[in-house]
Parts: C-alpha cells; sequence; structure tokens
C-alpha cells in the first residue's frame, strides 16, 4: 500500500485551541500558514502484515489478529499503537494512489452532512438504494462488525495510515474482527438497522477513535481524496486537526525527515 503517513514531535505550536461540540479543531488550510518547523518520521511504503504485526505459520497461512474484547465491542476506543511517544502524526493525502483507496458506496451523494442541524451528527449519511455494496475505504483490519446500539450493524476497520473508517445500519455484515481487507473489498451491504428511517450508510472516519469531518479526507462530490496533508495534534486527551496544502509545504525545506525504525506506526 504506497501511503506516506508520518509520525512528528512538534517542537512548537503557538496556536491557541477551542474546540467545537465534537471536541474537534479544523483549521482551514492557508497560504500564509505553514506546518510547524518539526521532525518527521515517514512510513515508507511498506506491507500491511508488517504495520499490523500480522504473523505468518509454518503453512504459509495468516493468522488472525486478536483485538481485546473492549475493542470488539466499543466504537469509540483509542488505538494503543498511535501516537504513544509523539503528538502529532501527518498524514499526506496527496500520496496515497488511486489504487489504494476507494469511496464507500459508489455513486451515492450525501443525504445528512457531518455535524448536521444539532452538531451531533459524528458522520455523513450516503444514500443510492437498499443492499447497495459498501466497500472498506482503505487496506486494514477489521476491528468491530457486530450489531451497536443505534448504529446497528456496524464495521470499524483500522487502518494502517493512522485512520479507522466506520460503516453503519447495514442490512449484512460480510466480515469479522481480525479480517484482514483491502481497499474496494466488498464489506456489508446498505440497510435501515439502527436508528434509521430508510436504507443508508452512515460513514464515520475517526482518529483515536474521535470522529472527524469525512469532508477533510474526501470530496464528497467527487468521492475523490483531497489533495491535502492532515496534521492531527493531540490537545490533552483530544486532537485538533489542520488541513494544509501538501506537496508545496512538504518539499518547502522546512522539515528534517529521518529513517524510520522498522515497525514504527
Amino acid at each position: 500500500m504506497t501511503l506516506l503517513s508520518c509520525q512528528t514531535l512538534l517542537r512548537s505550536n503557538g496556536e491557541t485551541a477551542s474546540y467545537n461540540e465534537s471536541n474537534i479543531v479544523t483549521v482551514l488550510p492557508t497560504t500564509s500558514d505553514p506546518l510547524p518547523i518539526t521532525d518527521f518520521t515517514p512510513l515508507f511504503p511498506c506491507e500491511l502484515n508488517d504495520i499490523l504485526g500480522q504473523t505468518t505459520n509454518q503453512e504459509g497461512t495468516n493468522e488472525v489478529i486478536e483485538f481485546s474484547d473492549n475493542e470488539k465491542n466499543n466504537v469509540a476506543v483509542a488505538d494503543p499503537n498511535l501516537l504513544s511517544e509523539n503528538k502529532s502524526l501527518v498524514l499526506d493525502l496527496s500520496q496515497i494512489k488511486e489504487s489504494d483507496y476507494r469511496f464507500p458506496l459508489a455513486g451515492a451523494k450525501v443525504i445528512s452532512p457531518f455535524g448536521g442541524k444539532r452538531k451531533h451528527h459524528t458522520g455523513v449519511d450516503l444514500k443510492t438504494c437498499p443492499n447497495d455494496t459498501i466497500v472498506a475505504t482503505f487496506d486494514g483490519v477489521v476491528r468491530m462488525a457486530k450489531p451497536y446500539y443505534g448504529y446497528g450493524n456496524v464495521i470499524v476497520i483500522r487502518h494502517n495510515n493512522g485512520l479507522e473508517t466506520l460503516y453503519s445500519h447495514n442490512s449484512k455484515n460480510f466480515v469479522k474482527p481480525g479480517d484482514i481487507v483491502k481497499a474496494g473489498q466488498a464489506i456489508a451491504l446498505t440497510g435501515r438497522t439502527g436508528r434509521a428511517t430508510t436504507a443508508h450508510l452512515h460513514y464515520e472516519i475517526r482518529i483515536n477513535g474521535q470522529p472527524f469531518n469525512p469532508n477533510l479526507v474526501f470530496n464528497l462530490q467527487e468521492r475523490v481524496l483531497n489533495d491535502q496533508c492532515l496534521v492531527f495534534t493531540k490537545k490533552g486527551h483530544n486532537f485538533a486537526i489542520k488541513s494544509v496544502e501538501s506537496k508545496s509545504r512538504l518539499m518547502a525545506g522546512e522539515y528534517s525527515y529521518l529513517i524510520p525504525s522498522r515497525g514504527t506506526y
């Protein structure tokens, strides 16, 4: 999977963060607001199994990745391996090849945006028709797949770029916890299980268990990834999120690049 995601420890950050109702700060890119001077540890392209720590037995078959009961049974779960030492992670969306991602519901339109009228909608609602095929956004491992309160049948996938994606109200799930999935793989069918008045996909993107606006990752009208860099910075137990221009900023000589150690997440 060809990604360039980077873990980074911020040396300085003069911003004062004020959190919105979802405890996430969103700052739009500006040409006069560069990333702070930072040491990056970039993740170079590698096999998914190396990132996730999956092993292969003597017969050559993949062993199932085990999650804790808490990880398999709850939506909002922190990733124990994410930012355990550093305070920031940078994901350059422009470095993700077209073959390494898929929009979760081909041809879908947004019928309810992130936030919504009451500002409590933690994802976007996408609609085409009942029992339409839902696919995985990126390569990853299924962390959760079960009925879950108002979500109905829900699937949560943990990806090696630091994100998790959530797919809910499904009429049928095709995967189970520990399954390795590829971008574009069918994982479920749209439905109206849980708290839903019509068949649709409720889609979330999360960082360390916290949802943020999928518009930062996807152009939801064109159904393609945005060409930008996302900076996730720890603010106590929450995250501030900033989007900046990617290629011009990363090539501007403001950063020192370090060779990553094996297994860096």
